[in-house]
């Protein structure tokens, strides 16, 4: 005879269909998961429109902020990575152009715009953002006037400045902000040292993506 407290449980079975539903469960949540996490161009246009924003609070401007359709790629990584970084991309392509400058700097967030707009109407594809955060960061720890920084400023600036043309001047990551375009991997315009000085941006901006145009 059976035992009192012996129950009869029904056994689990665990079908295809429970297994199809499972995997289904645990691919929409994974899903969901990267969903909800922006992506780097999202996360960096937020991060320039932030910056936009605060200094427009600050200093009672209207400097325009940024949307999706932009042209921009920030060069990403630590000091060194950045660097080595830019000399990659501008290898990659005959015409490579890049905006050097500081997130709280009036000028690099004033044209950030502008640049958009204008390399749009030149058919330029994209526009790499170079942050000066080596410049940024020595700033706010006071150590621009070490030796340590001017030594590494001119190292920097030595393989920014690699096999150049020889009409355009060195680029000096200590002075931002700055438009450069590069030509077969040399740089061949730098806005930090354009003879005229009488340029407006917008006249620095137009001469630096029509070199691209005016060749073909």
């Amino acid at each position: 005879m059976a035992s009192k407290n012996k129950r009869n449980q029904a056994k689990f079975k665990w079908t295809k269909e429970l297994t199809f539903l499972v995997v289904f469960l645990v691919a929409m949540i994974a899903i969901t998961v990267v969903l909800a996490i922006p992506s780097s161009a999202k996360r960096n246009l937020n991060k320039y429109n932030e910056a936009i924003t605060a200094y427009n609070t600050e200093n009672s401007t209207s400097i325009s902020t940024l949307t999706t359709d932009n042209v921009f790629e920030e060069i990403s990584g630590g000091y060194d990575k950045q660097v080595s970084n830019v000399m990659d991309a501008v290898k990659k392509e005959q015409y490579t152009y890049v905006f050097y400058g500081k997130l709280t700097e009036g000028q690099f967030l004033t044209q950030l715009a502008e640049i958009n707009t204008v390399a749009k109407e030149y058919e330029v594809k994209k526009v790499y953002i170079f942050l000066a955060n080596y410049v940024s960061d020595a700033e706010a720890n006071s150590e621009t006037a070490t030796s340590t920084y001017n030594n590494q400023i001119k190292e920097y600036n030595k393989i920014l400045n690699a096999d150049r043309f020889s009409d355009c001047k060195e680029f000096d990551m200590a002075s931002t902000p700055a438009l450069l375009v590069y030509k077969d991997g040399k740089l061949f315009f730098n806005t930090q040292s354009d003879a005229d000085e009488s340029f407006t941006w917008s006249q620095y901006i137009n001469k630096a993506f029509g070199f691209e145009k005016n060749s073909k």
